[in-house]
């Protein structure tokens, strides 16, 4: 069936205007841009540089280099912004179109739509500069790219463009590299063919995605750079081993004795602390990351493995700040809210001279908006409801749900736990990091309150007796 109309539905149509108007009243009345991140200081600076782009150990480099190619187009930083608002609308409008792929009815197709298009937390995204504004388009393309691969139609073709959107995504943000695999194993058990079909179509899969990130690899290493991949991995391994690690219970490597502490897990410092503050062991041994990231590797990683029961529980205890980031408050973990009223002086004023080393921008005014985003923020949550009903349809809807709908709603599930999960077992899962799968766990909860309430007309149906059928998921 067709995803889109001729004319939109008027529930999209609604979101769409909502939406639009939303992000024209925050470019008008924030100028130029929400500029309280210390990352958009960096990335700026290495969209600045014409050597060392890959010299970026804490990610990879495709967001500079998005903000330069942008940066030919129009030296206003403006521009810039208005194009991420664009592309947030494109990721709405992808994720709609996904669903109405699947079968689904509209109201189920404008719930991801609307969490991506009225989302306080995704405006604030957009309307900064950091990495999640070109992923989450990327992210939903790959996701309406695989949906179209079940309609059997140019089925390897449509998997492999799957395939290379879901790596792009980790050319802009590590948590990315979750995707191709997630891909390539929904790709093995959903698509037909029998056990040599679903073989054929999981090495398109992973022969696209493999491609993306290989090319990026060499483009790295002929540059003299890194990846960012893994250039501070020892780090996150110590760091999140650190909370908990016992050295009665492991032999900690040769020349991290230091690092062993005696403080009970219960009153040390969540993982961020391990990396960037006064008092942590690796940084008073080994200054800053990456210095002694092989060194912190094995330490953190023997943590783990001697106290694997240790190291799950610190994961799960992140996972709840998906509903609610102000969950698992320890200190030095990355919990709380990210506003747009939140502004930090040395942040903003880092980040404006970044700016004007290559943007022409006007004077820096952000209005009574920002307040306004960082209420709607807190409200569009209410308290951890909204994301928990989203996870508790998809999770429902998986015994409801049937054919290409139960494939579609595993798609969209795998995709959102993978990035809420790999951040938590690597480091820690921040507030913002919760952001770009919440449209899609919204998809994966529409899909699955399709499902349950299709399952329900038939029972009602059925015992009303044979008054006629209905499609159902």
């Amino acid at each position: 069936m067709s995803a889109l109309r001729a004319r939109p539905p008027v529930a999209l149509a609604i979101l769409l205007l909502l939406g639009v108007a939303a992000r024209v009243w925050l470019m008008v009345d924030y100028r130029p841009a929400y500029l309280s991140s210390n990352d958009s200081a960096r990335f700026l600076h290495f969209a600045h540089i014409d050597d060392g782009m890959f010299e970026d150990t804490f990610g990879p480099t495709g967001y500079a280099a998005f903000l330069k190619v942008v940066r030919v187009v129009s030296d206003q930083i403006e521009f810039t912004i208005a194009l991420q608002h664009l592309l947030g609308v494109l990721a709405a409008v992808l994720l709609y179109a996904a669903l109405r792929r699947l079968g689904a009815p509209v109201w189920a197709a404008c719930v991801p739509a609307g969490a991506t298009l009225l989302s306080g937390d995704q405006l604030y995204m957009e309307h900064t500069l950091l990495s999640e504004g070109p992923f989450l388009p990327l992210l939903a393309g790959g996701l309406y790219a695989g949906v179209r691969a079940l309609e059997g139609e140019r089925s390897m073709r449509w998997l492999a463009l799957a395939g290379v959107l879901f790596a792009g995504t980790a050319l802009f943000r590590n948590v990315g590299l979750i995707l191709p695999p997630v891909l390539v194993a929904w790709a093995f058990v959903a698509m037909p063919g029998g056990v040599r079909g679903r073989l054929r179509s999981a090495a398109v899969a992973a022969g696209a995605a493999a491609a993306v990130l290989l090319v990026y690899a060499a483009i790295a290493g002929l540059d003299g750079g890194n990846t960012g991949w893994t250039a501070t991995s020892g780090w996150n391994a110590y760091g999140r081993s650190a909370p908990f690690a016992d050295c009665d219970r492991f032999d900690p490597p040769a020349g991290t004795e230091e690092l062993c502490e005696d403080t009970p897990p219960d009153r040390r410092p969540g993982s961020l602390f391990y990396l960037w503050f006064d008092g942590s062991p690796a940084r008073a041994k080994f200054k800053h990351p990456p210095l002694g990231q092989e060194t912190l590797g094995k330490f953190g990683r023997r943590a783990i493995l001697a106290q694997p029961l240790d190291y799950v529980k610190t994961v799960a205890a992140d996972l709840p700040r998906f509903l609610n980031p102000e969950l698992n408050k320890k200190r030095y973990s990355g919990g709380g809210y990210f506003l747009m009223s939140r502004r930090g002086d040395v942040a903003e004023r880092n980040v404006l001279y970044q700016l004007s080393r290559d943007y022409d921008h006007g004077r820096f005014s952000p209005g009574s908006s920002g307040d306004t985003i960082a209420e709607w923020q807190r409200l569009q949550r209410l308290g951890g409801v909204v994301p928990g009903l989203f996870v508790a349809f998809a999770l429902l809807g998986l015994a409801a749900a049937r054919g290409v709908a139960l494939r579609g709603l595993a798609l969209f599930g795998l995709a959102g736990a993978g990035l809420v999960v790999m951040p938590a077992a690597t480091l820690t899962l921040l507030g913002r990091y919760t952001v770009p799968p919440m449209p899609i766990v919204a998809g994966a909860g529409a899909i699955g309150a399709w499902a349950i309430a299709a399952r329900l007309r038939e029972r009602r149906h059925a015992r009303r007796g044979p008054a006629g059928e209905n499609p159902s998921p």
